[in-house]
Parts: structure tokens; C-alpha cells; sequence
């Protein structure tokens, strides 16, 4: 039972060994803004408040103190002008948003073409409007020169 314990335990030191052992600090900070943020984009309601504590629980297993605000702040802040972060955390981020971000855009694309709908409505309606003030207006015009002719005439 010794040997087969010793054995296990040579095995998994050589692999931790030669696959690299943890990641370093800035990979890591990387993965785990990739994990949580695609999490909060898959999920169906992005304003749940039970999404703060998964988000917690992922930077946690990347060996993050999340409920450590200020060590969280300083995290942030020593990362976000790396351009290396930046770059690796946007194109990640492509991949996993790219569906939600395309239904997005289907929606407004939706939205965009109900507005052309109502705006061509509201044209519609408006030169309507405008027609009918202008009938009313030659009528007017018309019963005016009937009125002054009337009047000519009396006198």
C-alpha cells in the first residue's frame, strides 16, 4: 500500500512538474475575468445578484481573495493598462459574447425596424394633416371672397 502511495504521489509531482505547475499571476488574473464574464453574459438575467458571489467563487479558484475589496481594486489597476491583458481578455471575450452580442444586434436591428415603421406612420399622418388643412383653408378662402362679394354688392 506504501509503494502504491509513493508511486501516485511521484507521478502526480512529475506532472504538476512538467505541465507548469500554477499560473502565474497575470494568466490567471486573465482566465478569471474571462470565466466570470462570459458566465454573466450567458446567464438569462445579467442583473441577478447571485451572479456577484459565482463571479467571487471563480476569481477564489484562480487563487484570488474576492472578498478582499481593496486587494480586488489593486488587482484591477495594476492590469488594466497592459496591453497584453487588454488584448487577450477582448479577444476571449469575442468568443464567448459573440452569440449574445449577435442577438443584441438582432434586437436592434428589431427595434430599428419598427421605428422606420412608426416614422413612415407618422409621415403618413402628418402630410394627412397637412391635406386637410389646406382643403380647409381653400374653403375658408372660398366663403371669405363670397362674404366680400356679398358686400360689394350692398354697397
Amino acid at each position: 500500500m506504501k509503494k502504491l502511495l509513493t508511486s501516485m504521489m511521484a507521478v502526480a509531482l512529475v506532472l504538476t512538474g512538467c505541465l507548469g505547475g500554477p499560473k502565474n499571476e497575470k494568466q490567471a488574473f486573465i482566465d478569471a475575468t474571462v470565466e466570470a464574464t462570459c458566465m454573466i453574459f450567458q446567464s438569462e438575467n445579467i442583473f441577478d445578484p447571485a451572479l456577484e458571489g459565482e463571479a467571487k467563487e471563480i476569481y477564489e479558484n484562480y487563487g484570488f481573495d474576492a472578498d478582499d475589496d481593496e486587494a480586488m481594486t489593486a488587482l484591477t489597476q495594476k492590469y488594466e493598462n497592459d496591453e497584453d491583458v487588454q488584448a487577450a481578455i477582448t479577444a476571449a471575450l469575442e468568443e464567448c459574447a459573440g452569440d449574445f452580442l449577435g442577438e443584441l444586434e438582432n434586437a436592434f436591428d428589431d427595434v430599428e425596424v419598427n421605428l422606420e415603421a412608426d416614422t413612415e406612420v407618422e409621415e403618413e399622418a402628418a402630410e394627412e394633416a397637412a391635406e386637410e388643412a389646406a382643403d380647409v383653408t381653400k374653403e375658408e378662402v372660398a366663403e371669405d371672397d363670397a362674404e366680400v362679394t356679398e358686400e360689394e354688392a350692398a354697397e
